[in-house]
């Protein structure tokens, strides 16, 4: 092989590679903006969608560091959102989203994203700026440093993974509960009455 068709190989890698781990920071952006806007829903039935869609709408607009920040507030924090109102003439609906862990392990794990967060900055604003794709060595550097990357982000992203299974599981379970408990309630207390 020649040497311009080694670099366009090196460069094809590289770009794809860089690809690769630009959609997955985004998948882990993504993971984040829903575990934000699940971690704290209530309000009056009528509302809570359109609040849970302004709520979504705010988070599509922050950037990562962000979000990273409003995920250990909210998932990782103990206070859940706001009571409903004192002068409350309605139905209030809410449910949180919390994840209880000991101190060390919120440490580790706000330290992990938060380097995540740096990485995907560095990579963005810095290290494609000065990647030179007709470089066999620029290019060999850059496919080492993604492909070391995309091991951390592919782990954050099992991470998330987890607790949003654990979210949806949660759900089901109060679905389930739901049903169980709304059978024909009516009738099993008039049975009782009798």
């Amino acid at each position: 092989m020649n040497h311009s068709a080694d670099i366009e190989i090196l460069r094809n890698d590289a770009l794809r590679k860089i690809g690769r781990n630009v959609v997955n920071f985004q998948k882990v952006e993504a993971c984040l903006k829903y575990l934000i806007a699940i971690s704290d829903v209530q309000g009056a039935p009528q509302e809570i969608v359109a609040d849970h869609e302004k709520k979504k709408a705010r988070l599509r607009r922050q950037p990562m560091g962000s979000l990273a920040k409003a995920f250990f507030e909210s998932v990782y924090g103990t206070e859940s959102g706001p009571s409903p109102p004192l002068d409350c003439s309605t139905i209030w609906l809410s449910t949180s989203f919390r994840v209880e862990v000991d101190a060390s392990t919120s440490k580790e794990r706000r330290r992990t994203l938060a380097a995540l967060v740096t990485e995907r900055n560095n990579l963005i604003h810095k290290e494609l700026s000065g990647f030179d794709h007709n470089s066999v060595s620029s290019c060999n550097n850059l496919i080492a440093i993604l492909d070391v990357q995309n091991l951390r982000i592919l782990r954050e992203l099992e991470e998330l993974r987890i607790l949003i299974d654990a979210f949806k599981e949660h759900i089901a379970a109060l679905r389930q509960w739901a049903d169980d408990e709304g059978r024909n309630p009516l009738s099993h207390h008039a049975s009782n009455d009798a």
